[in-house]
């Protein structure tokens, strides 16, 4: 059974506006928060914080250039023990290597 719609000009304007603005919404870039890594989804983008730049640097090394700033950011949100309870979950932490220190 098939379903016949009548639309005005009206209705067909509308529905063409909404779908239009939609589509425009998704092609704005993202803003750029106050320690300019809420819009971090590129690099183009990114500015570390200090704490992240120390992250980066300490943390991935040479390979420092191949992280996602997204990435750097979920690092720096995570706990120290958190992390730690995690490598060790990996075995690449023991803790006699967290007693020495």
């Amino acid at each position: 059974m098939k379903k016949v719609i009548k639309l005005t000009e009206s209705d067909l304007e509308k529905i063409v506006k909404r779908i239009i603005v939609e589509a425009e919404e998704d092609e704005k870039p993202y803003e750029k928060g106050p320690s300019g890594v809420r819009a971090a989804r590129s690099r183009a983008d990114y500015e570390p914080t200090p704490k992240e730049a120390d992250i980066v640097g300490k943390l991935f090394g040479k390979y420092a250039e191949d992280v996602p700033p997204i990435v750097v950011r979920y690092l720096r949100k995570l706990g120290k023990k958190t992390l730690t309870k995690r490598l060790m979950d990996l075995n690449m932490l023991d803790k006699t290597t967290l007693d020495n220190e």
